[in-house]
């Protein structure tokens, strides 16, 4: 009977054991909380991308990650935000390109004067080798690329004279952001380049510390630029885009089908947001237009001589740049029509 007994007392303690290895039925499964942090309005395509994404994310995985959106450069400005995320302080980010040469000095592609002839050769190349060859460069700084939103092309908005040539903007402090290729556009123009944070900007516009910006209509109009600066050139000189990443330490703690549902969620909102943001653009033209702002409008000839003008920054790009070249002819490919 003792035997007996001693028997049963060793196969109910070693039951445990053999079953540890799996999850039972009915076992929690592990969950996730991450945050997305962003500097724009959540009322523009990207905010409603980003609130879009959290709640397809959340439905898909049945709960099992859970996404907080905090917009409005409410956690920092982009540059911040991107810092965190390479501390695996914050998960997701779709910062503005011109903010990622900090990170990434390829980047600076995005920042070339009239690259991009319009939003179809913009999603072309970046869905496609040109997005490849970027997509690689940021992983390695931890950085996984999950889509390419679109933004707008940037015009330029100023306080102080219409600006229908390159000589208009002689002597001008315009903001840009911290890419070297924007202020080298700006000085081939006869302009200084000003480095200061988004979330501050309205207020330098205001105070005079710049004489104006450069920005997509939506953040023109979102933003309220127009109030400081009444002056607005239709000049299409650069593209606004932002790259939708993810935290590669957090993607890797994800199950593959977590993963799978990630990506195949930020792809259907990437979609999505494209669209949106290019049928909202030619809205906040018409609502600029409706304050009062005078809006300037280039003739073909008006626009090459900008073009001629900030030419030398592409020689720049191709010198300064890391396959800076390679990026140059593989964006000629994607291009090309």
């Amino acid at each position: 009977m003792k035997r007996l007994v001693l028997v049963l007392v060793v196969v109910l303690i070693a039951l445990p054991l053999f079953a540890g290895g799996q999850q039972q039925p009915g076992a929690a499964a592990q969950t996730f909380e991450a945050t997305f942090a962003h500097v724009v309005r959540p009322t523009i395509a990207k905010g409603q991308a980003a609130d879009m994404f959290a709640e397809m994310v959340a439905e898909r995985s049945g709960g099992r990650i859970t996404i907080n959106v905090f917009p409005d450069s409410q956690l920092g400005n982009d540059r911040e935000i991107t810092e965190q995320m390479q501390l695996g302080d914050i998960e997701f980010n779709a910062p503005f390109t011109g903010v990622l040469p900090a990170f990434v000095a390829q980047t600076q592609l995005f920042d070339l004067p009239f690259v991009f002839p319009d939003s179809r050769a913009v999603y072309d190349a970046m869905h496609g080798e040109v997005g490849d060859i970027l997509d690689q460069y940021l992983l390695d700084q931890g950085l996984r690329v999950l889509g390419y939103w679109a933004g707008g092309f940037k015009h330029i908005t100023n306080g102080v004279r219409p600006i229908r040539t390159p000589a208009d903007m002689a002597g001008m402090r315009i903001r840009v952001s911290q890419s070297p290729l924007l202020i080298a556009q700006m000085r081939a123009l006869g302009a200084s380049g000003i480095d200061i944070p988004f979330a501050e900007l309205y207020t330098a516009l205001q105070q005079g510390t710049v004489d104006g910006q450069e920005n997509s209509l939506a953040n023109i109009y979102t933003r309220r630029f127009y109030e400081a600066n009444q002056y607005m050139t239709l000049s299409g000189h650069g593209y606004l885009g932002y790259i939708f990443l993810v935290s590669e330490s957090f993607f890797q703690q994800l199950s593959p089908d977590l993963q799978q549902i990630v990506v195949d969620v930020a792809r259907e909102v990437g979609e999505w947001q494209w669209d949106a943001a290019i049928a909202e653009d030619e809205e906040f033209l018409a609502q600029i237009r409706a304050t009062g702002t005078n809006v300037i409008e280039l003739t073909p000839q008006q626009r090459q001589a900008f073009i001629d003008a900030t030419r030398p920054v592409y020689e720049e790009f191709a010198r300064t740049v890391p396959a800076g070249a390679e990026l140059l002819a593989a964006l000629e490919r994607a291009t090309a029509r």
